[in-house]
């Protein structure tokens, strides 16, 4: 049997702590741009566009959950 709803609410959990560390990578991305620290910058963005594929990931497989299957 699908645990759909407990999956859905373990993957809302997950977004929620992903956009925690998205807001609080993105804020030390532009702090560092303003320091000057390109390298660091350029580092730390690439974790900040990962974290914002994972988030989309995680919102389109439980739309998937919701749609009907015929």
């Amino acid at each position: 049997m699908d645990n759909i709803p407990e999956w859905t609410e373990q993957l809302l959990e997950a977004e929620r702590q992903i956009a925690e560390a998205y807001t609080i990578l993105a804020t030390l991305q532009a702090d560092l741009k303003t320091a000057g620290r390109k390298k660091d910058t350029q580092a730390i963005g690439e974790v900040v566009e990962r974290l914002a594929r994972y988030g989309r990931l995680f919102e389109d497989i439980r739309q998937s959950w919701t749609e009907v299957v015929d």
